[in-house]
């Protein structure tokens, strides 16, 4: 799923050789999903662009299954050229960033809203990322 229609082309398009997969317009602010639908929820580079993000963090626990996992990957500023580089380009794109995270501040808004983190795994690149990977207690 995804809000924006351009990111639903684009997805339609990688996974159209594939009979498994279904693209669909959603917010994730109310996924149009059963409770305990998934055993894994992705939620790939919006958390920072959200304005409630503990709403979207309720909807993601509430689809996926007890035990599950959510993975939740974010851009993160590492202080280098590049990455702050890009994060300018993607914002005079139209990214309306609401937040912006180093790995710290990642773990700090994580304790904010009461989600325990089981791992953090950083990938490094011209703009890096870090995966905050949640097992569902629910």
């Amino acid at each position: 799923t995804d809000y924006s229609e351009g990111m639903l082309r684009q997805t339609k398009k990688k996974v159209a050789q594939f009979s498994n997969t279904v693209v669909q317009k959603a917010s994730i602010l109310e996924l149009p999903f059963q409770d305990d639908s998934f055993d894994v929820v992705v939620a790939a580079n919006v958390i920072h662009l959200l304005d409630e993000p503990s709403k979207a963090l309720s909807e993601m626990k509430r689809v996926c299954k007890p035990g599950g996992k959510i993975i939740i990957p974010t851009y993160i500023n590492k202080a280098r050229k590049n990455s702050m580089f890009a994060a300018k380009i993607l914002e005079k794109m139209g990214v309306d960033f609401k937040r912006q995270f180093d790995l710290k501040s990642y773990q700090e808004f994580f304790n904010k809203y009461g989600v325990h983190v089981m791992e953090y795994v950083t990938v490094d690149g011209r703009m890096p990322c870090v995966f905050a990977i949640i097992r569902n207690a629910q």
